[in-house]
C-alpha cells in the first residue's frame, strides 16, 4: 500500500496534538463530522468537540473546507480526533454581533433560574436573561423554563470576557414594546402625570405613568424628590403610592421625572427675608474638605468653606448651627456662611 501510495506522489504525513490543518468535509452525520486532511486516516470531529462546534458545523456542505486542530493524532478506529473549536467560536461570536445588531430572534437553552434572572446557553455561549428582561407567564415562574428552549433577542455581548446577554421580554412582548417605544416619542418635557410607585431605591423612586392606556415607568432621582435633602426615599414612598410627577427629560427609552419641581422653589419663595449679616441657624447637611453645608430651611442652603472653619471647631453630619450670611448671590442662588462666635475667644477685647 505504501509502495503504491509513493507510487503515485502521495506521502502520508504525520500528525502532532495541537497542529493546525486543513481538511474538505467529507461527512456530516448528527453526531461526527469527517474530514480529508491528508493524513494516514481521515480526521473526525466528535462528542465534546461536535457539540462546541455545531452551530458552526450546520452551515458546513460535504466538500467545504475548514481549519481544524488536532486533538490526538490517532484515536479510536484510527482516526485522527479534530477539534473545530477556533473556527466555531469566530463563527459564533460574528453571528451574536450580527444578531445584536440586526435584532433577530435566536434559540436559547434554559439552564438554571437564579434569583436575579436565568443562566442560558445562546449559540453555545454561556449568557444570562435579568428578570426585568423576562415578559409575561415566564416573569411570574422563571424556574418553569429550566431545561426548555425558549426565544430571546440578543442586546449585550462582550466577547472578551465571553459574556452574553439576552432578553425574553423583547419576543414575548414585541407588540406591547413597540407601542412604547412609539408613546415615549410623543411625551414631552413638562408634562404633568399622576403616577404609581414601583420600585423604592436608596438612589431614587421608579414610577409607572400611562398615557393613551399603554403604561411607561421613568425614575425620580434622589435630588428631585424634594427641595430639601432627602437621604432615604423609602422614609417617604412605598410602593403602591400614588403621585404627581412632570416629565424633565426623555433619553431614548427612559424617562427623568420630578416631583419637586411641581412644588414652589423654597428659595425663590423665601430668599427674600435674608440679608447679609444676618444671624440665623442652620443645620449642617454635609462636611467634606471643601467644608460644610449647612440648611437653613428645605431647599435653602449655604456653604461655610473650609478655611473658615476654625481647626479645634469640628462639625457633624446633623449639628445644629449658629451661622452669619458673609455674602448673598440671589441670581445664582449662593449663600457663603461663616459660624457665628458662642464664646468671646481668649484676648479678644
Amino acid at each position: 500500500m505504501e509502495e503504491l501510495l509513493s507510487n503515485a506522489g502521495y506521502t502520508p504525513k504525520g500528525l502532532t496534538r495541537g497542529e493546525t490543518v486543513i481538511g474538505t468535509v467529507v461527512e456530516i452525520g448528527p453526531k461526527a463530522l469527517i474530514l480529508d486532511i491528508g493524513a494516514k486516516s481521515e480526521g473526525i470531529v466528535s462528542e465534546r468537540e461536535f457539540e462546541s462546534a455545531r452551530a458552526y458545523i450546520k452551515t458546513l456542505k460535504v466538500g467545504d473546507t475548514v481549519t481544524a486542530a488536532v486533538v490526538t493524532p490517532e484515536g479510536e478506529g484510527g482516526y485522527s480526533l479534530l477539534s473545530l473549536r477556533e473556527a466555531g467560536d469566530e463563527f459564533v461570536w460574528k453571528a451574536l454581533e450580527e444578531k445584536l445588531k440586526t435584532g433577530e430572534e435566536t434559540d436559547a437553552k434554559v439552564e438554571n433560574a437564579t434569583r436575579g434572572g436565568l443562566t442560558v446557553y445562546v449559540m453555545g455561549v454561556e449568557g444570562f436573561i435579568p428578570s426585568s428582561h423576562l415578559g409575561g407567564d415566564l416573569s411570574q415562574s422563571p424556574a418553569g423554563a429550566v431545561g426548555k428552549n425558549i426565544s430571546v433577542r440578543v442586546i449585550e455581548i462582550d466577547r472578551s470576557k465571553g459574556r452574553v446577554v439576552a432578553s425574553e421580554k423583547a419576543v414575548s412582548e414585541k407588540e406591547f414594546l413597540q407601542k412604547q417605544a412609539e408613546l415615549l416619542k410623543s411625551i414631552k418635557a413638562g408634562e404633568k402625570f399622576t403616577g404609581r410607585v414601583t420600585k423604592v431605591m436608596n438612589f431614587g423612586v421608579f414610577v409607572e405613568i400611562v398615557k393613551d392606556g399603554v403604561p411607561v415607568e421613568g425614575l425620580v432621582h434622589l435630588s428631585e424628590i424634594a427641595w430639601g435633602k432627602t437621604s432615604d426615599p423609602s422614609e417617604l414612598y412605598a410602593e403602591g403610592d400614588e403621585i404627581e410627577v412632570v416629565v424633565i427629560n426623555r433619553e431614548k427609552d427612559k424617562l427623568a421625572l420630578s416631583i419637586k419641581q411641581l412644588q414652589e422653589n423654597p428659595w425663590e419663595a423665601n430668599i427674600g427675608k435674608y440679608e447679609k449679616d444676618q444671624q440665623v441657624s442652620g443645620r449642617v447637611t454635609k462636611v467634606g474638605d471643601f467644608g460644610a453645608f449647612i440648611e437653613l430651611e428645605p431647599g435653602v442652603e449655604g456653604l461655610i468653606r473650609s478655611d473658615k472653619i476654625h481647626s479645634e471647631r469640628k462639625l457633624s453630619e446633623g449639628q445644629e448651627v449658629k451661622v452669619i450670611i458673609d455674602s448673598l448671590d440671589k441670581k445664582n442662588k449662593k449663600l457663603s456662611l461663616v459660624l457665628a462666635l458662642t464664646s468671646v475667644p481668649v484676648g479678644y477685647r
